[in-house]
């Protein structure tokens, strides 16, 4: 029997507080890195040449989105692999979103901006009282999920109804829905992951402001449109 083989801690909170600080430390590198390739990815796309492409590549971007996080998630102890579907995520994301924004601030000028502002300050605010208070959100999982899945269904509907009014308690109820998942997720990776598990605990993290931000900024688009 091998006496000498290193303890892997179950979760990152059982571990030394050195594997703690650089476990977040990672975790938040590569949700800044996401942020980043998604920026990237999306400005490339964006560009008046690249457009008419990146509009008709609509429905391939959506279903590599689904085979990256999909992938992300089997292969997530898979060194290299699981690297290239978190890029490959944030990349497809990130050509979504692109042509959306160009659209956005043609209809709004500024509010993407704005909207961007208003995330980066709601879920830093949010995820430092999460890391901050050191509470267990957990018990807010069942919610959420129940939340979420009546999210998307009402979005489905609004597809085929139209009603600015419902579009805006809809953006209202996306923004605190996803308020919540920040404190829920980030309680989660801090409790709940184990130390080989940052890239899930980053493209958690990633879902969570992304999800945000378009919410605020339909939000934002909606109330000046009644000004």
């Amino acid at each position: 029997m091998n006496y000498n083989m290193p303890y892997m801690p179950q979760y990152v909170a059982q571990a030394s507080p050195e594997v703690r600080s650089d476990f977040i430390r990672r975790v938040y590198g590569f949700f800044f890195l996401s942020l980043i390739v998604s920026v990237l990815a999306g400005s490339f796309v964006s560009q008046p040449s690249m457009l008419p492409m990146a509009q008709a590549l609509t429905l391939p971007f959506i279903i590599g989105e689904f085979v990256c996080l999909f992938g992300l998630y089997f292969a997530r102890r898979v060194q290299g692999l699981n690297m290239l579907m978190f890029l490959g995520f944030a990349a497809f994301s990130g050509a979504l979103i692109g042509p959306l924004l160009v659209y956005a601030n043609a209809v709004a000028p500024g509010i993407p901006a704005q909207a961007a502002i208003l995330t980066v300050a709601a879920f830093g605010g949010l995820t430092f009282y999460a890391i901050q208070s050191r509470k267990d959100f957990n018990y807010l999982g069942g919610f959420l999920m129940v939340a979420l899945i009546a999210l998307i269904v009402a979005g489905f509907v609004m597809f085929f109804i139209h009603s600015s009014f419902m579009s805006m308690v809809y953006s209202v109820a996306g923004v605190l829905i996803f308020s919540g998942f920040v404190l829920y997720d980030t309680s989660h990776i801090m409790l709940r992951l184990r130390p080989d598990e940052t890239l899930l605990g980053a493209i958690s993290l990633y879902l969570d402001f992304i999800n945000l931000f378009l919410m605020i900024l339909n939000l934002l688009m909606q109330l000046q449109r009644r000004d």
